[in-house]
């Protein structure tokens, strides 16, 4: 389902966006501050529609991107979290894109070994309005998601290959709480590169 017709959906355009961000950051002459909002960067493959209700509904992968930054002052009192920004973009022309923000948190298990959990929101262009009579046909090939905007839970479990660069599988969770008529979710597990500036 697209929002504006056309090939080119909201969630595509603001995945755009933040490429066309993350480029400059990257790409942009100049020293390297210590002090930087940004703090790292992250590219990943994912499995669409991996488990739960929504398993094996949608093909393909998941090209997943996401900007974190320096948690801010006013969030210490919550174990400082890093604020994140990112887009799944689906393979599949039938499959759900998603546009998401959230806070994350993240601990080292031992050296150079992390886990992470986020929390935070998710708009997409999947399907929300399910018709009992009209879409009970559909119920085996699409993933009804209840409304436009969504609950994230997301993981990593990682290791850091060096200083600057990670890798990590990465398993993201979307759906209502049971907030709208119908909450079958959406799952991705996949595996992502970390590089921090």
């Amino acid at each position: 389902m697209n929002f504006c017709g056309g090939n080119l959906t909201v969630i595509r355009f603001i995945a755009l966006g933040a490429l066309s961000c993350f480029s400059a950051l990257v790409l942009s002459p100049g020293p390297a501050h210590a002090e930087s909002i940004v703090e790292e960067a992250r590219l990943g493959l994912l499995a669409q529609g991996w488990g739960g209700p929504g398993a094996d509904k949608e093909q393909g992968v998941g090209f997943n991107g996401e900007v974190v930054f320096a948690s801010p002052d006013f969030l210490s009192a919550i174990g400082a979290p890093r604020p994140q920004i990112g887009f799944t973009i689906a393979s599949d022309s039938d499959a759900t894109n998603q546009a998401y923000i959230g806070l994350e948190w993240q601990v080292y298990l031992r050296k150079r070994f992390f886990a992470s959990a986020s929390v935070g929101g998710s708009i997409h262009d999947g399907e929300v309005d399910y018709t009992p009579f009209v879409d009970r046909p559909r119920l085996g090939d699409t993933v009804f998601l209840g409304c436009r905007v969504l609950f994230r839970l997301a993981g990593d479990i990682g290791y850091d290959v060096t200083d600057r660069i990670s890798a990590s599988i990465h398993l993201a969770h979307i759906s209502n709480a049971n907030l709208c008529d119908v909450n079958e979710g959406l799952d991705h597990l996949g595996v992502r590169l970390g590089y921090r500036f």
